[in-house]
């Protein structure tokens, strides 16, 4: 406890105290202004880019892309968001379903097998879509999407629903089963079920606490810590296990976790999420006690992580963790942005402890725009 007081001292409190007038303390300008940045910097004609990767295109990115444009009320880029990644991506006419082509580069698709995590972040955006712009097309769309994750990217394993990276043609019947547990969004399975009614969304919302409650539950089926790992694996009698060629450790895929969680406790108040987010704020606590962590997650979107499970369990290093995002931030003639201005990773998801301040503070998911057109 003293060396955790002591960090604090040393590491957070002089944030405090330097230059905080030239920080903005608003979270709707932050949410709008880091978008302002983003749709200049990665979307271009409806394309969401990765600078940093010879400027190709995952359909992750166009998934964040629009679920942003439609919380920051912005329907002109949702549409050329939409048009250019059903034109691009869609897997319609290649595999005859509704999700999305993972990999996109030098004008072509250069991997058509699908990513799970971004063909429910893209049915979610366009439900949400749906129901702001009165527009029933996007729904429309969006249970086409659904009805073909439910038939290609899940499994039953062992008695148990689970949602997989990728479709399950992709897996070998005698080996293990690979998971993703930052796929794992169980605040969009329960929209899913609100839209469909099909229980299965409701099924991988309890796969989603009662995996994360194994990797969780110290020191978990993994004995590796408190803190959840990029990859893990299923075998046929639905023991959680290690994945080969993997390392088991909490990194770039693994920090949203606690996103999606605090997404899930602040849009449904479940008291399962608020028991995982007080897990991973004793974990948090207990690593940010050490200086020498690896300066990799010394950035804006690992804070984030850390903030949004902190804020939740009401930890008193959450205000000091929030500073710390701020003080990621960097403004230009383009608005806001986080640590370098061409990272697509970070500057698509630290921005989320904002909108969840929003949330609290308005009860509504979608704050009021700017402009009319979403600041452009």
């Amino acid at each position: 406890m003293k060396r955790l007081l002591l960090f604090i001292v040393l590491i957070f409190v002089p944030l405090l105290t330097i230059n905080c007038s030239s920080i903005t303390q608003n979270s709707a300008e932050i949410a709008f202004g880091s978008w302002i940045h983003y749709k200049r910097t990665f979307i271009v004609h409806g394309r969401v880019c990765r600078p940093r990767d010879n400027n190709d295109t995952v359909s992750e990115g166009q998934a964040y892309g629009m679920l942003r444009a439609v919380l920051m009320n912005d329907h002109t880029t949702f549409d050329e968001c939409l048009d250019w990644t059903e034109g691009a991506l869609s897997r319609k006419s290649s595999d005859g379903d509704r999700l999305l082509a993972w990999h996109y580069q030098n004008g072509v698709v250069a991997d058509r097998k699908s990513a799970s995590d971004a063909d429910i972040d893209y049915a979610y955006s366009l439900i949400l879509a749906s129901r702001k712009w009165n527009d029933v097309r996007y729904q429309t769309l969006a249970e086409q999407v659904l009805q073909s994750v439910l038939e290609k990217e899940t499994a039953i394993i062992n008695g148990r629903l689970y949602f997989l990276p990728w479709p399950r043609e992709y897996n070998q019947p005698d080996q293990l089963t690979a998971l993703n547990p930052s796929y794992y969004a169980p605040s969009h399975f329960k929209l899913f079920f609100e839209v469909s009614g099909d229980h299965r969304w409701l099924e991988l919302v309890d796969t989603t606490y009662y995996m994360l409650g194994k990797l969780l539950d110290f020191p978990g089926v993994l004995k590796k810590g408190t803190l959840v790992p990029d990859w893990i694996a299923v075998d046929a009698q639905g023991n959680i296990t290690e994945l080969p060629g993997n390392d088991a450790v909490y990194g770039w895929d693994a920090v949203r976790v606690p996103l999606r969680i605090a997404a899930d406790y602040y849009l449904s108040g479940d008291k399962r999420a608020l028991t995982v987010l007080r897990q991973f704020s004793a974990s948090f606590e207990k690593e940010l006690s050490n200086p020498s962590k690896d300066q990799a997650y010394q950035n804006a979107l690992f804070y984030s992580a850390a903030y949004a499970a902190t804020e939740a369990a009401g930890s008193s290093l959450s205000p000091s963790l929030l500073q710390q995002i701020r003080h990621s931030m960097r403004k230009n003639d383009d608005g806001f942005f986080y640590n370098e201005h061409n990272d697509y990773y970070i500057n698509s998801l630290s921005w989320l402890p904002e909108y969840y301040h929003i949330i609290k503070a308005t009860g509504k998911q979608m704050p009021t725009p700017l402009s009319s057109d979403g600041g452009r």
